[in-house]
Formats: C-alpha cells, sequence, structure tokens
C-alpha cells in the first residue's frame, strides 16, 4: 500500500509522523473491548452454568474517578472468604445484598441485581458508534473528493507546472533546482487527477533524492525538443508551500534568455482557510490566460 494512499493515510497516518495513528488506536480500543467483553460474557456464561445463592454484608463503599460508587463485599464458602464488588447507589456501609457465586469456582461471584441484569453491551453499543462517527470524519478529511479543504501539506515543497498545447508537464523541483520525476496530464484532465498529481510532485520535492542532472537531459525527459522552443509555445507557473500558504507564481512573455516572473499575477492561499478546489482552479486559470504572450 503506497504512503500516499487514503486508505494508507486513513489508518496509520502520514508518513513520517511520530504521534500514534487513528488507526492503530482505534484498533487497540477495538481488541481492548472485544477482549474486555469476551471475558465478562465467559465469565457470567460460566456463573448461570453453575449458579449459587447466598447473603452478604456491604463491607465498604468506595469510588474512582467519576464513575460513581462501588461497594464491597465478602461471601463465605466452605470456610474461606471470597471478596466481590459492584457498582451501585443508595448502599450504605452494614446493608445486606444478596450474592451469587459459581458453585465450583466462588471467586466468580456477582450481586443479585447484577446476574438478573446479565451481560453489559451498553458501553460497547456506545464505543461502536463513536468509533464510526470518528471514521466516517477521518475518511471525509482524507477524501477530498467529499471534502473541498486543503490536504495536510507537509514542511514545505514547490513545483514547475508548464501548459502546452497538448498537456501539462508537472516537473519536481529541489530548492532551485528542476528535475525529475516528471509527470504529464492531458489538458481535458478532471480536478481530481490534477491535484493528486501535484500532491504526488511536491512529496516527491520533499523525499525523494535529488540527482543533478544537465539540463539538456531534462528538457529531453520532458519530452520537449528545446527550452526556447518550451519557452515560446507554453504557459508556466511556480507553485510553493509550506504548512500554513501555498503561493502561484505565474511568467510573463518568454524572452531568449528565459522566462520572466509577473508578480503582479502572483496569488497567495491561506492552507487553514483556503478551498483546494479553488487553489486547483486558480493554478489552471493562469496557465490558460496570456495566450498571446507565448
Amino acid at each position: 500500500m503506497k504512503s500516499d494512499s487514503k486508505t494508507y493515510r486513513f489508518f496509520l497516518g502520514r508518513r513520517g509522523k511520530t504521534r500514534l495513528p487513528f488507526g492503530v488506536m482505534l484498533l487497540i480500543l477495538v481488541l481492548f473491548i472485544i477482549a474486555g467483553q469476551y471475558f465478562q460474557n465467559r465469565k457470567y456464561s460460566a456463573l448461570s452454568a453453575n449458579p449459587e445463592f447466598t447473603s452478604s454484608e456491604i463491607s465498604n463503599i468506595s469510588s474512582i474517578g467519576n464513575s460513581g460508587p462501588i461497594i464491597h463485599y465478602s461471601i463465605m464458602v466452605n470456610g474461606i472468604a471470597y471478596d466481590g464488588g459492584a457498582h451501585a447507589n443508595g448502599f450504605a456501609v452494614g446493608d445486606s445484598i444478596e450474592v451469587v457465586y459459581q458453585k465450583d469456582k466462588p471467586e466468580n461471584n456477582m450481586t443479585v441485581f447484577e446476574f438478573y441484569d446479565g451481560p453489559e453491551y451498553g458501553s460497547v453499543v456506545i464505543f461502536v458508534i463513536v468509533a464510526i462517527v470518528l471514521a466516517i470524519y477521518r475518511w471525509l478529511r482524507i477524501n477530498r473528493k467529499y471534502n473541498d479543504r486543503c490536504p495536510e501539506l507537509e514542511s514545505s515543497g514547490r513545483c514547475m507546472i508548464y501548459r502546452t498545447d497538448k498537456e501539462y508537464i508537472f516537473v519536481t523541483v529541489y530548492y532551485a533546482n528542476s528535475s525529475y520525476p516528471i509527470k504529464f496530464l492531458p489538458l481535458d484532465c478532471d480536478n481530481g487527477a490534477f491535484e493528486d498529481t501535484l500532491t504526488d510532485i511536491f512529496h516527491a520535492s520533499l523525499h525523494d533524492k535529488y540527482t543533478e542532472i544537465k539540463t539538456s537531459e531534462l528538457i529531453k525527459a520532458m519530452k520537449q525538443r528545446s527550452w526556447r522552443q518550451l519557452y515560446m509555445h507554453s504557459t508556466s507557473v511556480r507553485v510553493t508551500h509550506d504548512s500554513h500558504r501555498l503561493k502561484i507564481l505565474s511568467t510573463r512573455k518568454a524572452t531568449d534568455k528565459g522566462l520572466d516572473w509577473d508578480y503582479d499575477r502572483e496569488l497567495s492561499f491561506d492552507l487553514d482557510g483556503a478551498s483546494w478546489k479553488d487553489i486547483i482552479n486558480s493554478i489552471r486559470k493562469l496557465l490558460e490566460t496570456n495566450e498571446t504572450d507565448r
């Protein structure tokens, strides 16, 4: 499974994150609840198969946090004392209480009202509902097909995007140098494909190893005849981001020496509140303008 896929991020988080991933926490909690429920039901089933009833007195009442009062009692079976306890309200020390225990294993015991109430499933149901709600919320955050908020972009990254007469060309920019990988998209691609390719290029600029290559090799890898030919017959933008802001800087009319930056049309987006859809549309719109400048 790729580390930048939505499913991977749902269960394990973004690569490089040190905090415990959501999926791992959810799995631990689910296993804990299932194990607890299994042993509770097993204890209740064994007690139901061989019950014995007796009376006892409440010897102590305690509490743990906000869980409510816990009553404590002891039962005597064949001259041996076995302790027990239960969450209960309305009792005082010294009150008489009915207890049921497993005849061949008296340490397995509970109050009669717990016994007749049956196994407790309420906490499991609540947990499952909460887990489902959290899972849906996280999936909506990750699957941007249903959520227009910007994705979580790591650290800082940059790329160049060229629009020729036939296709978009995405080129990874490592600091100030352009290199591999290079990706191509048709001009009629949808915004989802455009977004995924842009995110892949950003990821490459952060994590892929930069290997210095000659400009002649780079233009060949971009499937272009020459840099001058590319500059004269394309529009281009440079897209950069840090963890909070994304900037789009387009180019002016090409010169013999290369491209001039058009700072008057530079766009800046706050990633904490911007619409990813608006960002993609803005990039594509800038690449479509100035047809006469090519």
